[in-house]
């Protein structure tokens, strides 16, 4: 039976417990309210390039199997009582909801309770971040592996049928990164994959920070990602010559007059920013705007390097988001 939800004001929460930056996740239930699988999900480049038709229907055939043959196969619920929109201090109340404005809320009752933490920003991981991307078209199907990650250390290769991850049966990418999203900061994260036939029962290493990725698409985490502007001119090819440098290293110059921010950081008109202090960056001026936004999180610092003169000087930023 096929039953859609344009509003879940009175479902639970832990039932339909999904990535809350998105705007429509499939859920395969049986009767008694067990998942079997989820379908959706989506990465920074845009919200449909992770889903297919063809994805969708490979996942309910998976499903269907599941539900013939392995019935007690299902993804465990999230324990505690029922959880819904209208007990949160700000949802509810009869007007219209995004998906994003459920999981801003979540995360106001967590810094009131105590138990916000800089690793709640980094949900929902893609499998690339431990080393494999799945098919589209195939979505519980191994596309490619990469060289010395995780999930080549486990043993994975190309063509493999992921299986399971920690708890959650894998149908699909929405699946993987439910798994992903329930797995250890670091630690160990147990994986099982089918091979000509046969499961394979290995172990993905995670290391510390191998959840951060991209957040800048993410409507509910837009207090979290900085406002980083600091406008130049990029050098041309002679120039870095001139000045010792290669061709494709970030080196802009600041214009002749700076804003009055900019001289309160520390920086003068016509600095030459080289980047971050220890990190080689081959970008463009504008590209580092972008970097920057990516990479770090409101409330941290970064030191900008710059050439003042012919000296190098190091500029101390905290980032914000105003």
């Amino acid at each position: 039976m096929l039953v859609r939800l344009p509003r879940i004001d009175s479902c639970d929460l832990n039932l339909f417990e999904f990535d809350y930056d998105l705007t429509f996740m499939v859920f395969f239930m049986d009767a008694n309210e067990r998942i079997y699988a989820r379908y959706g999900g989506r990465d920074a480049e845009n919200a449909d390039n992770r889903q297919s038709l063809e994805g969708l229907r490979q996942t309910m055939l998976s499903v269907l199997q599941t539900h013939k043959t392995e019935k007690t196969r299902v993804a465990p619920r999230t324990t505690g009582g029922p959880k819904f929109i209208r007990e949160g201090n700000q949802m509810g109340g009869g007007r219209c909801m995004h998906c994003h404005d459920i999981k801003e809320e979540l995360n106001r009752q967590l810094v009131a309770q105590g138990d916000w933490d800089r690793d709640q920003v980094w949900r929902y991981p893609l499998p690339e971040n431990v080393g494999f991307r799945l098919f589209v078209d195939k979505p519980n199907i191994v596309e490619r592996v990469t060289q010395g990650s995780p999930a080549e250390k486990a043993g994975l290769e190309p063509g493999d049928r992921i299986r399971q991850m920690g708890a959650i049966p894998i149908h699909s990418f929405a699946d993987a990164q439910t798994a992903l999203d329930r797995a250890p900061v670091s630690g160990k994260l147990s994986i099982v994959y089918r091979r000509s036939g046969k499961d394979q029962n290995s172990t993905l290493e995670l290391a510390e920070g191998w959840r951060k990725t991209d957040l800048t698409w993410r409507t509910s985490m837009r207090r979290m990602i900085p406002r980083f502007s600091l406008p130049g001119k990029d050098l041309t090819s002679d120039e870095k010559k001139a000045l010792g440098l290669a061709s494709n290293v970030l080196a802009y110059r600041l214009a002749d007059t700076v804003s009055q921010r900019l001289k309160d950081l520390g920086f003068e008109p016509k600095d030459l920013v080289l980047g971050i202090e220890g990190k080689p960056l081959h970008l463009s001026a504008s590209e580092f705007v972008g970097f920057v936004e990516r990479e770090y999180l409101v409330g941290d610092s970064v030191r900008i390097l710059v050439n003042r003169n012919g000296r190098s000087v190091v500029v101390p930023m905290a980032l914000a988001n105003r």
